[in-house]
């Protein structure tokens, strides 16, 4: 799986789970995952999972994240 898809699926499983979640509650909840792995990430891996995360919460944040599972 590519760096930039990592993320997306990771967060919009978070929020698609979620029913009452909100947003930022399911990005916390993706960031603690990824920080319990940090150990084992390469930097540039790492790196790339939080700038994909954060795109995927300000798409949802926004209201422009119509399907979290696309």
């Amino acid at each position: 799986m590519s760096y930039a898809v990592l993320p997306a699926v990771l967060l919009g499983a978070l929020i698609a789970g979620a029913g009452e979640r909100t947003c930022s509650t399911a990005y916390v909840d993706f960031a603690q995952r990824v920080s319990d792995r940090a150990d084992r990430l390469p930097a540039e891996r790492l790196a790339a999972l939080h700038r994909g995360g954060l795109r995927i919460f300000d798409a949802c944040d926004s209201g422009h994240l119509q399907n979290p599972e696309d």
